[in-house]
């Protein structure tokens, strides 16, 4: 994907510097502002692409509610709108290799609801934009930006049919080829929306979850019901289970999708440091993880958790710990579901549990050396 991108890129710049070299031989136009008509061109293909981002997950909005299906959260970049108890609020969180998303649940009592168009209605919202530029371009109406909106519109519109990673179309080609994931999808939709409505990790039993013998457990749907174990074991503060779990999908992390490999970093670590297993090794490999250093850039409630753990258990700075514990509380609110904001609770209070002893301690050795002075 990343070939594709830079590949595009370098023929987008190509396209621009030929029109600029066109007319500036042809038409003696000053290369200044031709310069400068580039320059906007290139930005309104990012803010086209803004665009066209919302564009997508309305239209899976638009073709959820046609399907059936009702709103459960719709997130563009880091903000997301999440319906909880039927209320709406704010929350912050962002995942790997997306955009956007517009989550919608089917209907309860439909053991098999349709999926194609819901999956399908965000690129089919780009393309139908983009045809209405190129309608406004066939009427007579020539502009090189309405050019930018047509073109972002096709590109986010295909780019999210190919099928790798976490697209539509992947999802689409998954359920396609193997009719066991489509229980595995509606199950992951409808326990997000438990999670969001108050239900515990803790509630959740093996016997629920839906896993598909015929894949391994780094596939996407198999390796969620193992990401919800692990929770469940966090949120009971059994780190040495919950580590266990976590273990083989460590081992295998390449194999999985972007996002996934980011949580299991960072509960790699966590439990690694409460359990206070002071394996070095472990932590330089997770610290210099790629995927893991990308994950510590973002700025969401699990990412100042981990940052407190870290510094408490690895640096010992018991105010810069207190720093990231005080961002996390924070933080809170914004949590994308009920049961990811109590499980984080309950994990910044064992951390924050951790520095108040660890200053206590610290406290009583220094009046001893102050006494023995």
């Amino acid at each position: 994907m990343k070939k594709v991108l830079i590949t595009l890129y370098i023929a987008v710049c190509a396209v621009i510097g030929f029109w600029i070299g066109y007319h500036a031989a042809m038409t003696d136009t000053d290369i200044g502002w031709l310069l400068i008509r580039a320059g906007l061109i290139l930005i309104s293909i990012a803010i086209f692409g803004f665009i066209h981002i919302v564009i997508h997950e309305v239209g899976h909005l638009i073709a959820g509610k046609v399907s059936g299906y009702h709103f459960s959260f719709f997130r563009i970049a880091n903000w997301a709108i999440v319906k909880e108890q039927h209320q709406y609020r704010m929350a912050k969180f962002s995942i790997a290799g997306t955009g956007g998303q517009c989550l919608m649940i089917p209907a309860e009592e439909d053991d098999n609801p349709p999926y194609r168009l819901y999956l399908f209605g965000g690129a089919l919202a780009n393309f139908i934009t983009a045809a209405i530029g190129l309608g406004i371009v066939l009427l007579g109406i020539q502009s090189v930006y309405l050019y930018s909106f047509i073109f972002t519109g096709i590109f986010t519109g295909v780019i999210n049919l190919i099928p790798f990673s976490i697209t539509d179309g992947n999802t689409l080609k998954r359920l396609k080829m193997d009719p066991n994931k489509r229980p595995q999808l509606f199950q992951q939709l409808r326990l997000s929306e438990e999670f969001v409505n108050g239900k515990m990790y803790g509630e959740i039993k093996d016997h629920d979850l839906i896993e598909n013998p015929n894949e391994p457990m780094t596939e996407q749907f198999n390796a969620y019901t193992v990401l919800v174990r692990i929770n469940r074991e966090l949120e009971a503060e059994n780190f040495g289970h919950a580590l266990e779990l976590i273990e083989p999908l460590w081992n295998q992390r390449s194999q999985m999708v972007k996002s996934y490999q980011m949580d299991i970093s960072r509960d790699y670590l966590f439990c690694h440091l409460t359990m206070e297993t002071e394996d070095t090794m472990i932590q330089d490999e997770i610290k210099e993880d790629p995927v893991f250093k990308q994950y510590l850039k973002t700025s969401q409630l699990e990412t100042y958790r981990i940052k407190a753990a870290m510094a408490f258990w690895i640096d010992k700075d018991l105010d810069q710990a207190e720093s990231w514990l005080e961002k996390a509380e924070k933080s809170l609110d914004q949590a994308p579901t009920y049961a990811d904001k109590a499980l984080n609770k309950k994990l910044l209070n064992f951390v924050e549990e951790k520095v108040s002893q660890e200053r206590v301690n610290r406290k009583a050795m220094n009046d001893v050396e102050e006494e023995l002075v």
